[in-house]
């Protein structure tokens, strides 16, 4: 169970740094959108193998990371 979380998250990650740092202005850019859809699909297939209340956590992370970034945001505009 837990192996079959930490493999598609650890996929992610890796798509992750492979997206970010790839220089996008020459051929070695070119693996940096086949990194990036290869980590949205590992992130759906970890959320669709995790259980539910790491489901219900990553909700609430979500949530409440998107909750003080909005106020950030608020803050600096108001």
């Amino acid at each position: 169970m837990i192996a079959s979380c930490l493999i598609p998250l650890t996929v992610c990650f890796i798509a992750a740094v492979i997206t970010t740092g790839t220089d996008r202005r020459t051929f070695d850019g070119i693996p940096a959108p086949i990194a990036a859809i290869i980590g949205v699909f590992s992130l759906i297939w970890f959320v669709a193998a995790c259980a539910w209340p790491i489901k219900l956590g990553l909700v609430l992370v979500v949530l409440i990371w998107g909750k003080a970034y909005v106020q950030n945001i608020m803050l600096r505009l108001g």
